[in-house]
């Protein structure tokens, strides 16, 4: 069992965005301590990863807490199953136009040094 620093510091995700994804109700069975901090299993990491990993792929907050009653009733479910599958292709998109990207600035890069020499490296290209 974990508290919230601990969390964030395994999983990367700042405390405030696990307070808010809380707070959205994206951890139904979240225990917490006497004192009313909170306690997260193994598995709620993992949900906190997946939920994170929709959010970053653009899925809605309504979204995820639509997914997440689904998938705690039944993880193999027709509904979660089409949601995971089309974040995926939604990723997968978003990475090779990153790619693309990140090969044209190379591009530029190595045109201005055959420009320039190698030497500058401080010019700018815009």
């Amino acid at each position: 069992m974990y508290g919230i620093a601990q969390v964030e510091e395994i999983s990367g995700i700042s405390a405030f965005t696990i307070r808010y994804y809380d707070k959205c109700g994206f951890f139904p069975n979240l225990q917490r301590d006497l004192h009313g901090a909170r306690i997260f299993s193994d598995a709620d990491i993992d949900q906190l990863r997946l939920v994170d990993a929709l959010r970053k792929s653009g899925l809605s907050i309504e979204g995820i807490q639509y997914f997440v009653k689904a998938f705690n009733k039944e993880p193999l479910n027709p509904d979660c199953l089409a949601v995971l599958k089309d974040r995926l292709k939604v990723l997968e998109i978003k990475k090779a136009e990153i790619d693309a990207s990140a090969a044209m600035i190379e591009k530029a890069l190595n045109n201005s040094k055959q420009v320039d020499g190698p030497e500058s490296s401080d010019s700018t290209v815009i």
